[in-house]
């Protein structure tokens, strides 16, 4: 690493030499001419303030003379009068015979070097193509050995491309890691390439116009134009600009992509903020009900983080003079000690203060400072008076809930979140952008679920030190229904039993009030989000309180980036005709191949960009309806988006329960292959016994017991 960061240093020493060589001996007119335009600058700036101020109009514009220092190159007349006649002149000539029939034997002669080339290169390509055709077609099991043209090829590569592409990659990254380089050289040959010129001739005649307002000045400094651009359009490498319209037209694209994914964030954002505390998510297999409740619960926590922030702000309002850097400073201490830990602890902080401030007074320590004779200690709102420390108890809470670095969900499943907090050592901010330009290291996942803090009456674990403890945040169920059941199932289960159940464990006196100890400024920072299969799955009593979304069918994926048609049509195309191509090559031989290899390589760049721009910017619709819980009311017709960047971002498994067949299946001795197969295209007698069915073993009960008896 040093050897390359040595490189990389002489390596730039050497460029910014050359460059200012170049300057030097090749571009020294543009030197002198960005010297001229200077002296023009300044004489128009002093014609500016001597107009403006009415003073004696001694100064004498230089900005509408021609350079002394570059040449007359261009093919413009130097008055406009000159220019009207030779324009006409030129266009009459344009669409004369004499100038359409040259035109027209250029393109004969074009298509007859076309034709030349056709008739030499069609034949040759179908003979290559016959002859690949014959060498692959013959088989071989030489698995993973490399031909000898493929072997070549690999040491050329590894002695030449390899390592030329990994000095130009560092020495990209050397670059962007030292941002000033690049721009210092971008400064130099915008000076060279006479740039500079034009940028300081525009402000040189803008401060000539704007008090002249002499628009036949206007032509002289076209063409003054087009002299300074001659440096430009006669040494700057044309093909250049291929790459750097290819790049602005990406980020272009990518900018709209983006904003529409966003836009399609915050309709799934309106739609949340419509739901009730609790909510249940419905849909056949498949459909995406755990991806669309874990979609909400990702945006809930956002929203709750901004809504916070939103009434930290307004609350800051209402004592603006409060020393608030000094108060949250105090209460993150606190926090980091851990003698503030919840909402309730928050509130006990804060009577302690107003107890020691009521007792003792003293405004510099108990109130950091604050100057309660100039700015006072109530707060007028129209409705009520607000003491200080009511304000504070309400601010301590909102910036708890804020500020709390780890993630706002508990959930029954891992689900990741990726929200990083930014702090400088003053007051921190959220990044909770789903659709970033770069990745930034952090996010938390969501807090196991212990169902025990949920219920208000028995406990599965007596005595559970975690009971009583949640207050605000996410709270995301899936398969909801197998945790508490519906009535039918819980007929037989008694309330008025030892054993902690459904019936007697308060979970949905929970639900009915979890908003109270979650409301700080008349806000809930909490929210409940589940699914089933059915929605009679989960008992009438906690369903009535939900609304209940039955997704009716999930979209096949769409793209937020514009003008990829074409691409992916190429991709397609590319990509479907050498899969086929490559797995008969693979059925019928084991090596590899020079051909198949360079094949390879293009149609698995083609695949991964294509995934990639899918994976970045690809969303589907998933069509749903929304009820209430009690299905009494009216049925609304919604669309929720889900946006690939945000949601599959190793944000959470679908097969949440899978290790517990997994480790069912670890402690057998058998497999799929080891199952007894059909011996014949119908089960016999002893085959539908195996089965070990309740259908069979009924139908074959009876028959048994006769043939026993």
């Amino acid at each position: 690493m040093k050897k390359l960061r040595v490189f990389n240093i002489l390596l730039t020493i050497a460029l910014s030499l050359y460059f200012i060589y170049l300057g030097i001996f090749h571009f020294g007119s543009s030197y002198m001419r960005l010297f001229e335009s200077l002296g023009d600058l300044w004489v128009s700036i002093k014609f500016f303030f001597v107009r403006v101020l009415g003073l004696t109009d001694s100064v004498i514009p230089t900005v509408n003379e021609y350079s002394g220092v570059m040449e007359w190159n261009i093919v413009l007349p130097e008055d406009f009068e000159a220019f009207k006649t030779q324009a006409g002149t030129y266009f009459s000539m344009l669409v004369s015979k004499e100038n359409l029939a040259a035109y027209g034997m250029l393109l004969g002669d074009i298509c007859m070097v076309l034709l030349k080339v056709l008739v030499i290169a069609i034949p040759s390509i179908l003979i290559l193509i016959l002859a690949l055709k014959r060498i692959y077609k013959s088989n071989n099991v030489k698995h993973n050995k490399d031909t000898v043209p493929l072997r070549v090829f690999k040491w050329i590569t590894k002695t030449t491309y390899q390592p030329i592409k990994r000095l130009v990659l560092s020495y990209i990254c050397f670059l962007k890691r030292h941002r000033f380089i690049w721009i210092l050289w971008l400064i130099l040959w915008g000076i060279q390439l006479n740039l500079a010129t034009i940028i300081v001739a525009f402000f040189a005649y803008y401060f000539y116009f704007f008090v002249s307002f002499k628009f036949d000045t206007l032509y002289i400094q076209i063409c003054k134009l087009f002299i300074d651009l001659q440096v430009f359009l006669t040494t700057f490498p044309w093909w250049v600009l291929l790459f750097v319209a290819l790049i602005l037209f990406g980020r272009f694209r990518h900018k709209l992509a983006i904003s529409k994914l966003r836009r399609l964030e915050a309709r799934n954002c309106g739609f949340i903020n419509e739901l009730p505390i609790v909510s249940m998510t419905c849909g056949s297999m498949g459909r995406k009900k755990t991806t669309i409740i874990t979609d909400m619960a990702l945006s809930q926590e956002v929203m709750f983080r901004q809504k916070a922030f939103e009434l930290l702000r307004k609350n800051d309002m209402k004592f603006p003079y409060f020393p608030w850097i000094s108060f949250e400073m105090d209460l993150r201490n606190c926090m980091d000690y851990g003698t503030v830990y919840n909402l309730a602890t928050v509130k006990e902080w804060i009577n302690k203060k107003r107890e020691r401030y009521e007792r003792n007074g003293d405004e510099k320590k108990r109130l950091y400072g604050y100057d309660i004779k100039r700015y006072g200690m109530t707060y007028d709102d129209g409705l009520r008076i607000w003491h200080l420390f009511d304000i504070l108890s309400i601010y301590a809470q909102l910036y708890f809930i804020y500020v709390i670095e780890s993630s706002l969900m508990v959930a029954n499943y891992s689900i990741r979140e990726d929200n990083v907090l930014l702090d400088e050592g003053n007051f921190p901010m959220w990044a909770t952008d789903f659709f970033p330009n770069e990745t930034m290291d952090g996010g938390h996942h969501a807090h196991i679920l212990d169902f025990d803090v949920l219920r208000l009456g028995k406990k599965v674990i007596e005595n559970n030190p975690n009971a009583g403890s949640f207050e605000f945040g996410v709270v995301v169920i899936t398969e909801v229904g197998k945790e508490r059941g519906n009535n039918l199932e819980l007929r037989d289960v008694k309330k008025q039993t030892d054993e902690t159940n459904q019936k007697n464990d308060l979970f949905n006196s929970w639900l009915k009030m979890c908003r109270h100890s979650a409301t700080v400024d008349n806000f809930p920072f909490v929210k409940v989000f589940t699914d089933e299969q059915r929605p009679e799955s989960w008992g009438a009593d906690a369903r009535d309180l939900s609304d209940v979304i039955t997704i009716v069918a999930s979209g096949s994926q769409r793209l937020a980036l514009p003008f990829y048609i074409f691409e992916e049509m190429l991709t397609e195309l590319v990509f479907d005709r050498f899969i086929g191509l490559y797995y008969d090559f693979r059925y019928r031989r084991g090596d590899n191949t020079l051909l198949v290899h360079l094949l390879k390589s293009v149609a698995s760049w083609l695949f991964k960009r294509n995934a990639k721009i899918y994976n970045k910017y690809g969303y589907s619709v998933s069509y749903i309806e929304k009820e209430r819980g009690t299905f009494d009311g009216r049925i609304e017709k919604k669309k929720y988006f889900i946006m690939n960047k945000k949601i599959y971002s190793k944000r959470f498994s679908t097969d949440c329960f899978s290790d517990y067949f997994n480790d069912m299946a670890k402690k057998t001795k058998v497999g799929l292959r080891d199952y007894l197969e059909y011996m014949g295209e119908k089960a016999t007698v002893e085959e539908l016994k195996l089965q070990n069915s309740y259908f069979m073993n009924s139908l074959y009960k009876g028959v048994d017991e006769e043939q026993a008896s």
